[in-house]
Order: C-alpha cells, then sequence, then structure tokens
C-alpha cells in the first residue's frame, strides 16, 4: 500500500515537472519553518538534572545521568528511494555515530509509539548496543524478537502499566495513531531485517507519561487522540512533546481538538512539537519540514499559535543531538 502511495507522488511529480516546474518545486520542496520560531538551548546541566536529547521524527532520550529512557528509535532514517522501493535495515555505522556523538552507552527502558519503520526500525539495535529494555505492543515483541533481543529484555504492555527505571516512572497509555493510516494491521511474526517498509504495521498506538521526581513529560506521538483520554484520566503534565504531523491532512477544527485533548486538558506549559522533520534525510544534514506534498508543517504551525497563544504554552523546538535541561526549559521556555 505505502508503495503504491509513494509510486502515484512520483508520476504525480512527473507530471507536474513537465506541466509546471515552478509549481512542482513548491509543492515538493521543503517549506521553510516560520520567522518566529524558536529552539531550546543546549548546554551542559547540572549533575543529576533531568535532559532530554532529540534525534528528529519521534526519538527522544530522557536521562538523569544516571538512568536513561529512550523514546523510538529512528537513527538511520533511510531515503526515499530506499523506502518507496527497496528494503529498509538498520544501519550499524550510522546507529553508532549517533549514539557517540549523543554520548549514549546505557539506556534503561526503550519505549516504542507503534511499529511503523519510522519509530522502531533501529530499536533492537540501540537496544544491543545500550542494553536497553524494549516495552511496546505486541507487534513491538516481533520486531524486537526478529533483531535478536532476548525475551527477557522485551516487555509487552496494552495500556495502563507502569514500569520504572531509578527516579523514572512511565506509565503507558493508549491511544491512536493519526487519520489515514498506509499501513494497518499487527506484526504477527518475528520481523528481521532488511525488510519492506509496508512489512512494519502500526500495531496498536501508545502515548508515554514520564515522570522524574515529581517532573511530569507526556510523549503525544501520534497526531490522533482518543477522546477524554487525559483530562478523564487525571493525567497532568509540564511538558508535551507533541506530534505535529498529519495534522494539515485534517479540517482545521481537528487541530483545536486535539490541542484540547493534548495540552489544555493536562495544563502543560511548554510543547515541544516532534514529528515534524522529513525523516527520509539524514541526521548529519539540518532537520527540514516535510516536504509539502506530505505535510505542510508551517500551516499546521499557524493554526497552533493562536491557540498557545489564548492558553499562555510556549512553543519551543528541540535541538538535535544536544542535552537540553528539561525542566529549566519548561520554568524559563529556553
Amino acid at each position: 500500500m505505502i508503495r503504491r502511495w509513494l509510486v502515484r507522488i512520483l508520476v504525480a511529480l512527473a507530471v507536474l515537472v513537465l506541466a509546471g516546474g515552478g509549481y512542482a518545486a513548491w509543492r515538493f520542496g521543503h517549506p521553510a519553518m516560520p520567522a518566529d520560531t524558536q529552539v531550546l538551548k543546549p548546554g551542559t546541566a547540572a549533575p543529576g538534572a533531568l535532559t532530554v536529547q532529540y534525534f528528529g521524527a519521534t526519538t527522544l532520550v530522557f536521562s538523569d545521568g544516571r538512568n536513561a529512557v529512550m523514546v523510538d528509535a529512528l537513527l538511520t532514517r533511510p531515503d526515499m528511494r530506499t523506502v518507496m522501493f527497496g528494503k529498509v535495515a538498520s544501519d550499524p555505522g550510522k546507529v553508532d555515530l549517533a549514539l557517540r556523538r549523543a554520548a549514549l552507552s546505557r539506556i534503561d527502558l526503550l519505549l516504542v509509539t507503534h511499529t511503523h519503520y519510522d519509530h522502531v526500525l533501529d530499536a533492537a539495535a540501540v537496544a544491543q548496543r545500550t542494553g536497553a529494555t524494549i516495552v511496546g505492543s505486541p507487534s513491538t515483541r516481533q520486531v524486537a524478537l526478529g533483531g535478536n533481543i532476548p525475551a527477557a529484555r522485551i516487555v509487552t504492555v496494552h495500556g495502563g502499566e507502569r514500569l520504572s527505571a531509578g527516579d523514572f516512572r512511565v506509565t503507558v497509555i493508549r491511544s491512536l495513531h493519526s487519520a489515514g493510516d498506509r499501513v494497518p494491521g499487527d506484526v504477527t511474526a518475528p520481523l528481521r531485517q532488511p525488510a519492506s517498509a509496508k512489512d512494519y504495521k502500526e500495531g496498536g498506538t501508545f502515548a508515554y507519561l514520564i515522570e522524574h521526581k515529581g517532573f511530569r513529560i507526556l510523549v503525544h506521538a501520534s497526531a490522533n487522540v482518543v477522546s477524554g483520554m487525559y483530562r478523564e484520566h487525571g493525567v497532568h503534565a509540564d511538558v508535551v512533546f507533541l506530534s505535529t504531523g498529519g495534522l494539515t491532512l485534517q479540517p482545521p477544527a481537528f487541530t483545536q481538538t486535539y490541542w484540547r485533548e493534548t495540552v489544555a486538558a493536562t495544563g502543560a506549559k511548554l510543547v515541544v512539537p516532534i514529528h515534524w522533520d522529513d525523516f527520509l534525510l539524514p541526521l548529519d544534514q539540518p532537520l527540514v519540514p516535510l516536504r509539502r506534498f506530505l505535510d505542510d508543517i508551517p500551516l499546521t504551525m499557524s493554526r497552533i499559535a493562536p491557540l498557545a497563544a489564548r492558553d499562555h504554552v510556549a512553543v519551543r523546538y528541540m535541538p538535535v543531538f544536544g542535552p537540553v535541561d528539561l525542566v529549566a526549559a519548561a520554568r524559563t521556555g529556553r
């Protein structure tokens, strides 16, 4: 399904190039981010401080210097041609380079939000190198088994579970994938690499509430919600890492509902957009928004800006690799 969809895009692109190169360049290019985009500043945190590192898409690592919790794992970032026509697999060199650059040698928990390749491709490779226990759906278990991760280091969840690692406390929350899922279904057998991108089926979607010494972080990595999923369960957050990819495929009113259910409902005063960048480009290039034929991130942010202003919420982007003192960022917006 995903391959047919991408082939159609290429055919459309060829037609547009022949019919009008200017429009094709606009429609299939990377838009510029809004001029008022603000990025949190990386720096050296005090010993024991809670930091976060970002690797594009939805890949995040939270650490206090003793323990570390990772969300999703996409470090290889295969290009469009490979995703469309080939098979995807972890690139050991790229994984090792990213972990070294981020100074990550030990991860306790690797929380998988769902099993599309752009969330889970490098989960087994990272777990092999860092000793992480992989947490996720039954489909996540099959991906981990296919990557030769021992069953004892795989935790299968369904929603509502609580896990811990040092001072970190994690609550698993059942969620929904964004509308228009092009690779639905479950992974039902160990998934070995290389594999087609369409073999990485969604497998069920989770959000994660990560608490550290009373500070609460919500990672909501797919742009959809179950109505009342946070408000009705009394979930509060200081920071929300919020997926913004795919929102322009929905009516403008959906963004208002999405904001209300994820940000207003939790009382967060800092929102960090995730899943906004073109994950078909490597990490050694600066992050840029998704191409317009996939999404229009600046349009999404123009819809979010008045909601954030109304609710006095700071919207800040993450740098890549560099650690950010998360508690200080939530307090100052810098």
